[in-house]
């Protein structure tokens, strides 16, 4: 009998240490602050129009098009699809909407196929871009008098979010922020000249950024 206990304990060790190994039993924690619980984010979205294959170029309708596309791309990569099959009109429309993009300034415009039914399917321009994701806000509310437990509410930061969110300009800013324009290496080395020289480095204020009155209108 004696022997028998520090069998049964081993058994009951081994289990409790492989319940822990496995995660079982836990649960996932909270966020503490309205920043973790209502984070931003940002959904990835395929912004695409259609062109109807031209043998004798571009559209007036096509180019205004286009030119759209450009504007809301803001820089990011065209991708220009033609149906695959190797068809001359088509090939020759997807190549005459990437030079039209290219005259516009556009830099980094593909060439790809696509499977389509017939060879006649229309000439897809887009870009993938991005949308803010705004959380549903006001849909539970606890009793905000409960303070005992000393926790934030569950609901307090959520309009905060959506109203970020909702004014963003460009959603794939919350992804990657924007690289940074190059610097001025004319006004580096004045400020720098400048300070070796034990001169003031900033630019004269201009005075009428005073912000005094010179003349009251009575």
């Amino acid at each position: 009998m004696s022997n028998g206990l520090p069998t049964v304990s081993a058994i009951a060790l081994a289990s409790l240490l492989a319940a822990c190994a496995s995660g079982a039993g836990r649960t996932t924690a909270t966020p503490l602050n309205p920043t973790s619980r209502y984070a931003i984010e940002a959904r990835a979205t395929t912004e695409e129009i259609a062109l109807a294959q031209r043998a004798d170029g571009l559209s007036p309708a096509q180019r205004a098009a286009l030119a759209d596309v450009a504007m809301r791309a803001q820089g990011r990569v065209i991708t220009v699809r033609a149906p695959a099959g190797g068809d001359p009109v088509a090939v020759r429309s997807a190549f005459n909407a990437r030079a039209h993009l290219e005259a516009m300034g556009v830099a980094g415009v593909r060439v790809a196929a696509y499977d389509a039914p017939d060879g006649a399917a229309p000439i897809l321009v887009g870009f993938t871009g991005y949308e803010a994701v705004v959380p549903r806000c006001g849909t539970n509310w606890e009793n905000l008098t409960a303070s005992g437990a000393n926790a934030g509410y569950s609901n307090f930061g959520c309009a905060v979010t959506a109203n970020m969110a909702a004014q963003i300009a460009d959603p794939g800013d919350i992804v990657s922020p924007q690289p940074l324009d190059p610097t001025d290496a004319q006004r580096r080395m004045t400020v720098l000249g400048k300070y070796r020289a034990g001169e003031i480095t900033s630019q004269a204020r201009d005075p009428l950024a005073s912000g005094q009155v010179a003349e009251v209108v009575p």
